[in-house]
């Protein structure tokens, strides 16, 4: 048996920041085997160590989220005060100025040579009645690099020219975190839960706290410069926009795991014997220095999507071969019906056991040669109660979930077979945004892995502000 070994001297939430996220990291703890031990209490010997335990979680909860509060507060007053210590870091073309260094008071300093850029940037957009695209194209052939060293792209350019600091009002609250969005298939490199699960939202204007800062632009530049995006934007939206991409979003390249993006359906296509594909992000040099990471060949984009709408079609034209793979994992749990109010009953009875033991080798009415054999049977005992307890529990709600999905598997393809024939181009990207976890393209395969919710379209992710709507982003890749 493994054994974790915790010095629990200040607060209960070194294991989990909530108390909820602590009773059941410690009860998963408990069934994978691990060991939990307080160096300065037990666990789960007496149900008032255990209650103490329960206490001291909930009063770590509380005093985080007072600590939180008064941060906040401390934020919004230095903000009020025009401290820019409490902004995220100086944008390009400012560098800042720390308290030790800038003589007590933390402060902006023009950079001047990247001041030259963003002044640039702004002519060209608001004197030059310029896009985002033909400043990203102009930044190219005179070889003016990023702040990080890499070419700019039109969303980093419309940023820049929509920040307020470069006309001396820096705003403090210009965002907030609320609720985390999920992405159509988790980011290469990172987990499909995040440990810090928030997505960033615009905050509210009343939020909102001006912080003066040396300005690079003047108003009048700034207000043209924003009159001129505003017009682009409405062009861009009177202008004939492609279809999209049916997968795009949902595609991982099986050899580098980048996602695949579809290149070929723009407006500016006139070339028409060239065929739209779809293309590992692994692939393109610019992104890794010259030098592509992937030799994964790009895809046909026609048939791609016709396979992946035929498989989908085939399940859900076929939901008795899905039924009959839930009933086979349904009937396959062999786990034997436990009594859980007879072992809820046992372990009482054990953990009474256990300080009955403790309080007689107190009293010394047991030696150690007595005492260390016996508490060591009676808490393999309640271990092993408490392990059945939890797999009795997983067992009972795998089951109530897998009956819960065949219950709504054929009404829902019932209602979605129907229109399957003629079905437009956002009906078939719902449909397989609802069922399709993510495609694996791999050099001789394509593997798709499916996910069949109970509710396919309640909370599917095909609706919404998601990034992977946007026409020309990257999005994901095919199994």
């Amino acid at each position: 048996m493994r054994a974790l070994y915790v010095n629990w001297l200040v607060s209960p939430d070194r294991l989990a920041r909530k108390y909820a996220w602590q009773v059941l990291l410690v009860d998963e703890l408990h069934r994978s085997g691990v060991e939990i031990i307080f160096l300065n209490r037990t666990i789960g010997v007496s149900p008032e160590e255990d209650l103490l335990l329960q206490m001291q979680g909930v009063i770590a909860e509380y005093e985080r989220t007072k600590i939180m509060e008064r941060m906040r507060r401390g934020k919004r007053h230095a903000a009020r005060r025009g401290l820019v210590n409490i902004l995220c870091g100086a944008p390009y073309g400012y560098r800042y100025i720390g308290k030790h260094e800038g003589g007590g008071q933390a402060h902006y300093q023009v950079d001047f040579e990247q001041a030259k850029v963003v002044r640039q940037i702004f002519e060209w957009v608001g004197r030059d009645r310029m896009t985002t695209r033909q400043v990203v194209r102009r930044l190219a052939r005179e070889s003016i690099a990023s702040a990080k060293g890499k070419r700019w792209c039109a969303e980093t350019v419309g940023k820049l020219l929509r920040n307020p600091a470069y006309k001396g009002q820096a705003i403090f609250g210009k965002t907030r975190v609320g609720e985390y969005r999920p992405p159509l298939r988790p980011v290469r490199g990172r987990p499909e839960h995040p440990r810090h699960a928030g997505s960033r939202y615009p905050g509210q204007p009343e939020d909102q706290i001006v912080i003066l800062v040396p300005a690079i632009v003047s108003e009048d530049l700034f207000a043209a410069t924003r009159e001129q995006l505003a017009e682009n934007a409405k062009h861009g939206r009177q202008q004939e926009r492609g279809s999209g991409y049916l997968l795009q979003g949902l595609m991982q390249c099986g050899c580098c795991g980048y996602g695949f993006y579809g290149h070929g359906i723009t407006r500016f296509q006139r070339k028409p014997k060239f065929y739209p594909y779809y293309r590992c992000a692994g692939r393109d040099a610019f992104r890794f220095g010259g030098k592509p990471v992937c030799a994964n060949r790009p895809v046909r984009l026609d048939r791609l999507d016709a396979a992946v709408w035929a498989d989908v079609c085939e399940v859900l034209q076929n939901p008795h071969d899905v039924r009959r793979e839930f009933e086979r994992r349904l009937s396959g749990q062999n786990e034997t019906d436990v009594n859980l109010v007879q072992v809820h009953k046992q372990v009482a009875a054990t953990q009474r056991s256990i300080s009955r033991l403790i309080d007689a080798y107190e009293s010394a009415l047991l030696n150690k040669a007595e005492f260390e054999p016996r508490i060591k049977q009676a808490r393999q005992r309640l271990e092993r109660l408490q392990q059945e307890v939890a797999q009795a529990a997983d067992h009972a709600a795998k089951q109530a979930e897998l009956r819960l999905v065949l219950s709504h598997l054929e009404q829902f393809a019932d209602q979605v077979r129907q229109g399957l024939d003629h079905a437009d181009f956002p009906t078939r990207r719902q449909i397989i945004r609802s069922l399709v976890k993510v495609i694996k393209i791999e050099p001789e395969h394509v593997r798709i892995t499916y996910r069949v919710s109970p509710r396919p379209f309640v909370d599917g992710r095909s609706g919404g502000p998601i990034p992977q709507h946007c026409h020309r982003r990257i999005c994901g890749h095919h199994p």
